[in-house]
Order: C-alpha cells, then structure tokens, then sequence
C-alpha cells in the first residue's frame, strides 16, 4: 500500500505530538512553542491539502466569469481579452498550469477594470459592483482557506464548503 500525502504528515503529525513534543525538555518553553506551531501547520496542511486544486479552479471560474463581464461592458475590451478566453474556456487539468491561467485573468480583470473606470460612465459603476461581488467571493475563499491559521475571526466556514458553491 502506498500511504496518501495525508497519511503521511498525519504519521508525522503524530510523531511529533506523541514523542518529540513530551522529550523537549520542559523549561525549554521556546522549543515547545515551536513544536505547537509545527502542528498547528500541520493540521492546516492535512485540512485543506485536498482543496487546493478545487480552489484554483474556483478561482479560475470567477476570474474568468469576472472578465467575460467587463468584457460584455465594452467592445474594446472584449477585443483586448477575447484570445484569453477562449484559451481559458476549460480549466487545466495540471495546478501549474492552472495558476499561471489564473494569474493572467487577475492581471486582465485589473486592466479591463482601470479603463472602465477611467471611463467614469455608467461603465465605471458598473464594474465596480461587478468586480465587487467578485472581490466578496475572494475573500470568502482565502478566509475559509486560512480558518485554521488563527487570522480570520468568527465563524469561519471550512474550505470543502466555500468552494463547492
């Protein structure tokens, strides 16, 4: 059998809490700390691990929905992007590729977004809210993605949730 990625930093998840963290030795307060913290990571890693592709993808789609309609708001833009969507119609099956897709619809988005603002028409109004609801889907994704670090307060949904919608 061959262990999954959460099979084995859950052994060294568990090596660490049951035999390395009660050998520190106990007024070393400094080495525990860091030992907390190593599986504190750890917990986060076998926590949101499996989710790190449905995030990209998640990403993917709103980046692209988002700039298809800043697209449908002006024809220039739509020409300026339209080879972009069409190489991003369907996601990559591969994280790299993926990431690098994702990180050219952002920089198109803010692009499209500036001259529209700069537009100041009803365009400007426009794709603020368009690019505000996609700003709150954002920051959905990252506080669920991040729940476990100890920065999001409140009540934080669990990635396998947020990027299912």
């Amino acid at each position: 059998m061959i262990p999954t990625v959460a099979q084995q930093i859950g052994a060294v998840r568990t090596t660490i809490a049951k035999t390395v963290l009660p050998a520190l030795d106990p007024n070393d307060s400094f080495a525990a700390e860091q030992a907390g913290l190593v599986l504190a990571c750890l917990d986060w890693v076998l926590d949101v691990h499996q989710f790190e592709y449905p995030y990209e993808r998640a990403e993917h789609t709103e980046n692209r929905n988002t700039l298809s309609a800043l697209a449908d708001m002006d024809p220039q833009i739509a020409d300026q992007v339209q080879e972009l969507l069409i190489e991003t119609a369907s996601s990559p099956s591969d994280l790299a590729h993926m990431r690098a897709q994702v990180r050219r619809l952002k920089e198109a988005v803010a692009r499209s977004y500036q001259v529209l603002a700069a537009a100041g028409s009803p365009l400007a109004a426009a794709a603020r809210r368009t690019l505000a609801d996609a700003a709150a889907q954002q920051v959905a994704r990252e506080l669920a993605w991040c729940r476990m670090t100890g920065f999001p307060r409140g009540e934080v949904p669990n990635i396998s949730e947020v990027v299912a919608t």
